[in-house]
């Protein structure tokens, strides 16, 4: 696979040619933020999503953005250049460089990085087991930060133990994975977790809830205990690069049939039959 451009700063670079200062402080600090679009054919997803949580992010941490415009310009331009159908965009900004101190800087140059990466659609989408895993996170999780280093271990303990991933509880309670949100059917309900700070506002979940309130699935926002994930009918996860997963073991512990369900199946189709609808190449409201 040939190495893919990386627009750094403005510039199109091949990918050993991409460098940045030692002492940026995304390396320093996790002092950044970043998103992940999904391209199918050849179009953007719910950019307009993206790029409103990224506005979110970046506020939260005081980082002045770049015109949203040139950025949403460059991930475009990314996928065009190469000429790639389906594709996966990581765009990360950071505060840029500055001697290593403590506390922020005084007009920073942010460091503006993206990659696309070709990507599949996979149908049917691999089963997934998991296990849980107490939350040691930060207390700002709905911020799409760069600090990560709790969710890479806790995804690699999950590993360890023949797991795909790991789900965060946090006071008997069910957060999210490592990288995607948390849905399980209860009783014929869809169920997730409501929105605070311990969990990231993700553009595929709401995506999920759309699709669920149009094709007639009853569903609520509420607090999960962690035991439900046990008795749940069906668990699965959503996020840009999971799609929608469908989970069929908890601690090793069967969930349902031990098989995608019925309430999965139907979610899946209809996200499907969205992402691959005819729509304009760039969207972007306000």
């Amino acid at each position: 696979m040939p190495e893919p451009l990386v627009y750094l700063n403005g510039e199109f670079l091949p990918y050993a040619d991409a460098r940045i200062p030692v002492e940026d402080r995304g390396m320093q600090f996790a002092d950044g933020v970043y998103e992940v679009v999904r391209y199918y054919l050849g179009r953007p997803f719910r950019m307009a999503d993206h790029l409103a949580r990224l506005v979110r992010s970046a506020e939260g941490i005081e980082l002045p953005l770049p015109p949203l415009d040139l950025i949403e310009q460059a991930m475009n331009q990314l996928v065009e250049r190469q000429g790639m159908s389906e594709a996966t965009v990581y765009l990360q900004i950071t505060r840029g460089p500055a001697p290593r101190l403590h506390g922020l800087i005084d007009h920073p140059t942010p460091t503006v990085i993206a990659i696309a990466r070709p990507a599949s659609t996979t149908r049917p989408r691999p089963t997934l087991r998991v296990v849980t895993a107490s939350d040691d996170r930060w207390a700002r999780c709905y911020l799409k930060t760069t600090m990560l280093l709790p969710n890479a271990l806790a995804r690699e303990r999950a590993r360890r133990l023949g797991a795909d991933d790991a789900i965060f509880l946090r006071d008997g309670f069910v957060m999210e994975a490592t990288s995607s949100n948390v849905f399980l059917v209860r009783q014929g309900r869809l169920l997730t977790s409501p929105l605070t700070n311990y969990i990231l506002a993700g553009i595929t979940r709401g995506v999920v809830l759309e699709l669920a309130a149009q094709i007639g699935i009853p569903v609520s926002e509420e607090p999960i205990p962690a035991h439900w994930l046990y008795q749940a009918d069906e668990v699965f996860l959503t996020g840009t690069n999971t799609e929608l997963g469908p989970i069929i073991s908890v601690d090793s512990r069967s969930v349902g049939t031990g098989q995608p369900g019925a309430i999965y199946q139907r979610l899946l189709e209809a996200f499907d039959a969205l992402t691959r609808a005819s729509q304009p190449l760039s969207v972007r409201s306000g």
